[in-house]
């Protein structure tokens, strides 16, 4: 007769193979039978839906599923059941839980539910055509919390980073063992549920994302350990300082959106924002002339390997994704304490982006 110890080990060599066997990884949600592509590691997974197939359209947008968030302490626990009590490797272990995607799990989510329309309207030609919309917490630090809630909520002064904490100082507010792979962060997912104004006079792009200006981008931050806090300063942190570490919100710092100062360096830094979406960055643009709310859900990964250069980047496009978002540089290039923010875009006169939910979801290995 199996016992637990028996069952877990079952289910995560099953999920393992018959996630290779059967392709079950899907990365578009979209799609009932994507294209298979392979990836660096043999895996199979769709990256880009089939654009051929027809789809009916949905009368309501796709409501967010809940899936069960895995904590540093969930992956000890397993680790330690499959090491001392099955006598198995820690390298095939780790292999294990990897290939099975058990990952730690990070979750922001803003809703605009409570809000008098229900969402957030970003208008084009106007002040505020760029507006932030969400932060991660610090990658990875999950003893550290924010003294401010409403500093978290709102875009960080623009400031140059002068010196950022060494990955060994921000390890220190991290629980359970540490990453011992190059790249422990494995995935980014995004939920976007949004929409432009529902009308334009380029007929021929209807419902398509060709020549769509309301977008969204994915930024990044850091904390600066040359950060001057004033000992009354309200943002200044009071938890336990035992760790050696006192970092507070105000020390947040862009390392994009780029800070730049205007000319002649009489209008202070601020933030530069290019006209039209940077292909590396650009998450996900609205469909042209679609006024009913549009589900778009996006991964990046760590093994993504599109190249920016081929021609598959023009299929992307194609998907209203940013051309170069597929090489998987962003997510192999996130160290621990990096915060992902998301950018809300909109260009031109009568553009307007209407958001009603924005949610990300970081998973990395340890």
């Amino acid at each position: 007769m199996f016992d637990l110890v028996d069952v877990i080990l079952f289910l995560l060599i099953s999920i393992v193979f018959s996630s290779q066997l059967l392709s079950i990884r899907n990365r578009t949600m979209d799609t009932p039978n994507p294209p298979i592509m392979f990836n660096p590691r043999g895996r199979r997974r769709p990256l880009i839906p089939n654009l051929n197939r027809h789809q009916p359209p949905r009368e309501k947008p796709r409501i967010f599923t809940s899936t069960y968030e895995v904590t540093p302490e969930d992956i000890t626990e397993v680790k330690d059941i499959l090491v001392k009590a099955r006598n198995l490797p820690l390298e095939l272990v780790d292999m294990i839980l990897d290939n099975a995607e058990y990952w730690v799990c990070c979750s922001t989510i803003i809703d605009h539910d409570d809000s008098e329309s229900g969402r957030i309207s970003i208008h084009g030609a106007r002040e505020g055509e760029t507006q932030f919309l969400l932060r991660t917490k610090p990658l990875g630090l999950t003893k550290w919390l924010p003294s401010s809630q409403d500093l978290w909520r709102v875009e960080a002064t623009p400031k140059q980073l002068e010196e950022e904490y060494p990955q060994s100082d921000l390890q220190k507010l991290a629980e359970g063992p540490l990453p011992t792979l190059e790249h422990p962060f494995r995935k980014v997912v995004f939920d976007i549920e949004s929409c432009d104004q529902g009308w334009s006079s380029h007929h021929d792009d209807h419902g398509t994302y060709r020549s769509s200006f309301t977008w969204f981008e994915a930024g990044l931050e850091r904390f600066d350990k040359n950060n001057e806090c004033l000992p009354d300063c309200p943002d200044r942190k009071n938890n336990d300082d035992s760790n050696g570490l006192d970092i507070p919100t105000c020390a947040i710092r862009p390392i994009w959106p780029s800070v730049v100062h205007d000319q002649g360096g009489t209008g202070g830094p601020r933030y530069y924002h290019d006209l039209l979406g940077d292909k590396n960055r650009e998450i996900q643009r609205n469909k042209h002339a679609v006024g009913e709310l549009q589900h778009h859900h996006v991964e990046w990964a760590w093994d993504d390997n599109i190249d920016p250069e081929s021609l598959e980047t023009e299929r992307l496009n194609e998907i209203g994704r940013g051309s170069g978002t597929g090489n998987g540089e962003f997510v192999r290039n996130l160290k621990f304490g990096d915060m992902i923010t998301v950018w809300g875009h909109a260009r031109f006169p009568g553009w307007t982006n209407s958001v009603k939910k924005v949610g990300v979801k970081v998973y990395w290995t340890l």
